[in-house]
């Protein structure tokens, strides 16, 4: 079998099961982030200094670990951008191999009048001098580092462009992310108030957080990339790491998270697309909201949630995307995490809508014994194979 040819047999796998359908075999899905430059045995810097190394550090894992698709390629967090303008929000660990993010949110409360009167032009001659110190220096300084930070992503780019054909004529290795669907919430939580000020806001100016969210929608919804009436493709999906839902309560999440991103997967699921979403910590209280999803529409990659009731609870609505624990993966012995992958195929795998991948993203040398998890892929490949 031709590369290409396992690249097509891969995409209709996990298109299949996306459609609760059964597939010729349970996909796997490799969740590897900055962990692949310690197993490349390479460091953030020598990417930094050259940028083609991302290539072959990010498909190094690839050569020794099965798996039917990854993913997101390359780094997703870049520390050299945040260098490059003066910001100490990303910054590489003492460890050489893994990026820190620091929280800098420099909104005060008495700025929400302009982020609603105009949220561009509150960002771009507000916030980002306040972030970055290299853009809150002379007009010709900062256009110097604007237009250093444009060439860096430039050719970071072109590298990711790269690599994700790298993964493909060379491993038959699809990458399940296409684009991103980046929450208005989450963009105020991130950039602008932080955990402090929102959780504040949620009590204090409620009003005056939901104007801030709406503002921001139009944005939201420009980087996502998708004007309307738009077809895409049902394969790659767009994404959604959520990082301030598992943070609110049901009620909360109703009234300030869901106004502007429900009109987002409006969108995705008009234009044919689907939504894969990172379900960070707890979700167990907002599975009603994952069941008024359209059927077959979504993929929940499960990280806090027991794997097994959630396949009973959204299963029949959702794609599960998870189950085995990383914990079990770094400390356990290969027989039981072999054990235990068969329990989390044998229950979550009839029917499809199931997708075979780590409990969380993998960053740091020490997150997983690689034996037990070529050990439990491998098993999981040969084992689940739909009758």
């Amino acid at each position: 079998m031709s590369k290409e040819q396992l690249y097509q047999e891969r995409v209709k796998r996990i298109v299949t099961t996306v459609n609760h359908e059964q597939p010729d075999r349970v996909p796997i899905l490799s969740t590897y982030g900055t962990w692949a430059i310690s197993y490349a045995n390479s460091t953030v810097q020598e990417i930094a200094d050259n940028p083609e190394k991302e290539i072959e550090v990010f498909s190094k894992p690839h050569e020794d670990i099965y798996s039917d698709a990854t993913y997101t390629n390359g780094m997703a967090f870049d520390a050299r951008s945040a260098e490059i303008i003066g910001s100490k929000s990303h910054f590489i660990s003492e460890d050489g191999q893994t990026v820190q993010h620091k929280e800098i949110t420099p909104m005060e409360v008495s700025d929400y009048p302009e982020l609603i009167s105009n949220p561009m032009e509150f960002i771009f001659n507000k916030m980002l001098p306040r972030k970055a110190a290299n853009l809150n220096k002379t007009p010709d300084e900062n256009y110097k580092a604007i237009k250093e930070l444009l060439e860096h992503w430039k050719v970071k780019s072109g590298v990711q462009g790269r690599l994700l054909n790298e993964l493909k004529v060379k491993h038959g290795l699809p990458v399940i992310t296409g684009s991103f669907a980046y929450p208005a919430m989450d963009m105020v939580f991130d950039y602008l108030r932080g955990f402090k000020g929102i959780s504040m806001d949620l009590r204090r100016n409620p009003e005056q957080l939901l104007a801030g969210i709406s503002a921001l929608e139009e944005y939201s919804f420009d980087l996502m990339g998708l004007p309307e009436n738009t077809k895409v493709e049902p394969f790659p999906f767009y994404a959604t790491m959520f990082h301030l839902p598992t943070f609110i309560s049901a009620k909360q999440f109703e009234k300030f998270f869901l106004p502007t991103y429900d009109k987002m997967l409006k969108r995705i699921y008009q234009s044919g697309g689907k939504i894969i979403m990172f379900l960070e910590g707890r979700w167990e209280d907002k599975y009603d909201w994952l069941n008024s999803l359209p059927k077959n529409f979504a993929l929940g990659i499960i990280e806090g949630d027991d794997v097994f009731e959630a396949k009973k609870k959204v299963g029949d609505n959702i794609t599960i995307v998870g189950g085995m624990p990383m914990e079990l993966l770094k400390l356990g012995s290969k027989d039981r995490c072999v054990d235990y992958a068969k329990k989390v195929v044998d229950e979550c795998a009839p029917g499809g809508g199931y997708i075979f991948a780590s409990s969380r993203e993998f960053l740091s040398k020490g997150d997983v014994n690689v034996e037990n998890l070529i050990a439990v892929n491998e098993y999981v490949h040969n084992y689940a194979v739909y009758k």
